[in-house]
């Protein structure tokens, strides 16, 4: 007779033996550059374990996406560009663009937004780069007939939704964020009253004036990007796929949304069906660290702060490093700065620089106390994973509201400018987010609840991915609303119909009740003009 653990160890093999599985498919991939390739990627490799075969669309003026792999196949857009830039050279105008420009003189959210506008229209110029795509012969020829099952695509770029319109096939769409905005508001109901647009730089508990900036704000990136921005590659949608749809209808008519939020982290807001939240899928269990690494963190008894700007943000003008080198020498606790730029004299001999750092291993490590960052979304769900305090300095983008979260939370203390930030700042910033209790069990509770799901985010991106290309999509996961013109989505023709009726009615009654009054009142002066 069996024991009960074979018993269970039997039924668990059932179970997983009759799991839904996906036939090996063709998935064509429309990456992005930069970190969101680092993202992407990390699911390709997931669905290549999968034995799914991948192609990958490259630009051919690509800095960071492989332009040659053995896992993947590559299709290279040629781009002619005159002004093409290395790595490097990238790196440094990126690093001189932010230095110049994330941190104007007027902070406002009414100024960040109108920089804000203005960043979404010259990112417009990959226009030229669909051109180039649709016009490559050759190349859409090999799409056409390569038989792909899908388009796995981040919505940043407009490339994923015009490719899978005009081969047909369904859509996932793997990220958050539009050309011009969170993809929630175009698909999913976004009340004003409690949902912040970006850099507007409230939570979801609004006072009356922050609502009043909240609406301001959206009014304003709807006028922008509809009149200024989705025009430009509405022309292309009609040039190149011979329809009418524009390409914001395209976005709203994807099969899946995976999306990296979780609600642990961000505010709630309404949802669809068809959108699947993934947040922290990068996040896993730390891994043993290099001897160098592994040497500094075990012997540092007061505990270690870990410290990195992003990629990008590697080195920083002289005056402002000797500065926060300053503040990190007065910590009794030991530093790790990804740092490459000029040594600055005030570096202290407990901190430590170094070219690259293995992230989310050093904030697994035991005697991790704090994490000093810029709040990009990857280096905040490794820290949520791994319960570390962030001491937080937003640099652009998303980053300020990505922090101004977890500060809401009690998870983090934030600091405004890293153009104004002093020695002083850092100490007391750093000091407050170890020395008071709360804000480490804060971002605990936030690991905890962030660990508590029934399937790992990595794997609900798979299975999701493998789903839409089973049943050829997920049309019965997208909701009408998004084909209904604005005015019925609106109700407007219903509450005019309904206005209409009511003041026909109470015209009605009014004339009757006129007719009523008169008779009743004025009797004589009835007969008397029937006299005369």
């Amino acid at each position: 007779m069996a024991s009960p653990i074979q018993l269970m160890s039997v039924s668990a093999l059932i179970f997983v033996l009759c799991l839904p599985t996906a036939q090996t498919g063709r998935i064509l991939v429309i990456p992005v550059d930069g970190s969101h390739w680092i993202n992407i990627k990390i699911l390709m490799m997931e669905l290549i374990k999968q034995s799914h075969e991948l192609t990958v669309l490259v630009p051919s003026n690509s800095l960071y996406i492989d332009q040659s792999s053995e896992d993947f196949h590559i299709e290279i857009v040629p781009v002619t560009d005159s002004h093409a830039l290395t790595r490097d050279q990238f790196e440094e105008f990126a690093l001189n663009w932010i230095i110049s420009n994330a941190f104007p003189k007027d902070p406002s959210t009414f100024s960040l937004a109108w920089d804000f506008i203005k960043t979404i229209k010259t990112g417009t110029s990959v226009v030229s780069l669909l051109s180039n795509l649709f016009e490559n012969k050759d190349l859409m020829e090999r799409l056409g007939t390569a038989g792909f099952d899908l388009v796995l695509a981040d919505p940043y770029t407009v490339g994923g939704v015009m490719l899978s319109n005009y081969l047909k096939l369904p859509l996932v769409f793997f990220g958050r964020w539009m050309p011009s905005e969170d993809i929630h508001f175009a698909i999913a109901p976004s009340p004003l009253s409690y949902v912040p647009v970006i850099n507007s730089r409230v939570t979801d508990r609004m006072t009356f004036s922050e609502r009043m900036k909240n609406v301001l704000l959206y009014t304003l990136y709807l006028v922008s990007t509809r009149f200024f921005v989705y025009p430009k590659y509405d022309e292309l949608s009609k040039r190149y796929l011979g329809t009418d749809l524009t390409v914001l209808e395209m976005y709203q008519r994807a099969d899946i949304y995976l999306m990296k939020v979780d609600f642990v982290f961000e505010f709630p807001r309404p949802t669809m069906p068809n959108v699947v939240y993934i947040g922290g899928f990068q996040c896993q269990a730390s891994k043993p660290l290099a001897q160098e690494f592994q040497e500094f963190m075990d012997s540092s008894e007061q505990g270690v702060v870990i410290f990195s700007l992003g990629t990008i943000l590697k080195t920083l003008p002289l005056n402002i490093a000797r500065e926060i080198a300053a503040g990190l020498a007065q910590l009794p606790e030991r530093v790790i700065w990804r740092y490459t730029g000029e040594q600055p004299d005030t570096l202290g001999n407990n901190t430590k620089t170094v070219n690259w750092l293995p992230q989310n291993d050093l904030l697994g490590h035991p005697n991790t106390k704090a994490f000093l960052a810029h709040g990009g979304e990857n280096g905040v769900y490794e820290a949520i994973y791994n319960g570390v305090p962030i001491v937080g300095i937003p640099i652009f983008g998303d980053q300020y509201e990505n922090l101004l979260r977890l500060k809401a939370k009690g998870a983090a203390v934030m600091l405004e400018s890293l153009m104004n930030v002093s020695s002083r700042d850092i100490v007391n910033a750093v000091r407050l987010v170890i020395d008071d209790p709360s804000y480490r069990d804060a971002m605990r509770n936030l690991s905890k609840l962030h660990r508590d799901t029934p399937i790992p985010p990595l794997d609900a991106a798979v299975f999701w991915t493998e789903f839409a290309m089973r049943h050829g999509g997920a049309g019965h996961l997208k909701a009408t609303g998004n084909n209904l013109p604005w005015y019925q989505y609106y109700l407007l023709d219903v509450i005019l119909a309904l206005v209409l009726t009511v003041s026909v009615c109470l015209y009605l009654v009014w004339r009757v009740l006129k007719a009523i009054i008169r008779r009743t009142c004025c009797p004589r002066r009835s007969r008397k003009n029937k006299r005369d």
